[in-house]
């Protein structure tokens, strides 16, 4: 039986699941069962192959319990210009089905604007609908300062100072760390970095569990189950305090994010990969 409080009950279940894709797309398998991430620095290319290139595209099923409640998808789009400097462009956005918008419509996008070196985020953009609430966000980054402008409908906040080494917004995160995995060699699988919505700043860390074999929309996948840790998500990512992540990605080298599942006081919410 659908709770009652409807509005509450989703902002916690459907919305954060947009969060729980970008926990999906944060560890990239390399065709190993563990990998370790190589010390960076500024200014530090990519040299390994990436894992994603322009036209790549993700699509999810979201469920909660039994019941299907939306749709999510990621893609690279083309590459862009910022500053007068290449970058790249990656652009996601969810929305819930007929059945979930009787109780909780959500309709949002989010696009990321990230250095060609994939370590830092120069330009961030949420449009969020998410039952009554209205969010137009925009986030400047400069860089030459290290600050991070935040702004909602042109209304600022306070410059939030950013620390060293790579930060990115949650969608950008997501192909920093790609990267990062992809040109890793074979050990621990441990990946620590950045990541701020403009508002707070929040160290991130996964690590894999254990390799598993599992069937996605009726397709078996060897993957790896990672869980994911932070210092404090806060509204980062948007993760309620009772509840329990679990991701599981590819180990075939395609580096596919496959499917996560969240266990919070009202169920089980999934993301499933949805066939091609």
């Amino acid at each position: 039986m659908i709770p009652l409080k409807t509005e509450p009950f989703y902002g916690r279940v459907v919305y954060p699941i947009m969060y729980v894709l970008n926990w999906v797309k944060l560890v990239v398998l390399v065709g190993v069962a563990a990998v370790s991430v190589p010390a960076w620095s500024a200014g530090e290319q990519i040299a390994a192959p990436l894992p994603f290139a322009v036209g790549e595209v993700l699509e999810y099923d979201l469920k909660w319990s039994v019941f299907g409640v939306g749709r999510a998808r990621m893609e690279v789009l083309p590459m862009d210009e910022f500053a007068g400097q290449p970058v790249w462009c990656f652009h996601f956005e969810v929305r819930t089905n007929a059945f979930a918008d009787k109780l909780f419509k959500v309709r949002t996008r989010i696009d990321s604007w990230v250095s060609l070196d994939l370590s830092r985020t120069v330009h961030y953009e949420e449009v969020k609908r998410e039952g009554k609430t209205q969010r137009d966000i925009v986030v400047r980054f400069d860089l030459a300062e290290g600050t991070a402008h935040y702004t909602n409908f042109g209304q600022s906040r306070e410059p939030l100072r950013l620390g060293a080494g790579p930060v990115l917004d949650p969608l950008g995160a997501v192909y920093h760390l790609r990267s990062r995995l992809a040109a890793a060699p074979a050990g621990e699988a441990v990946c620590e970095f950045s990541v701020t919505d403009g508002k707070k700043l929040v160290p991130l860390r996964l690590q894999a569990q254990r390799r598993e074999r599992i069937r996605v929309n009726g397709q078996r996948w060897d993957s790896l189950r990672f869980v994911p840790e932070t210092g404090e998500l806060g509204g980062v990512f948007e993760k309620s305090e009772d509840s329990d992540v679990r991701l599981w990605l590819t180990a075939d080298g395609a580096a596919t994010p496959l499917q996560v599942q969240g266990e919070v006081i009202v169920g089980s919410f999934w993301a499933k990969l949805r066939p091609e």
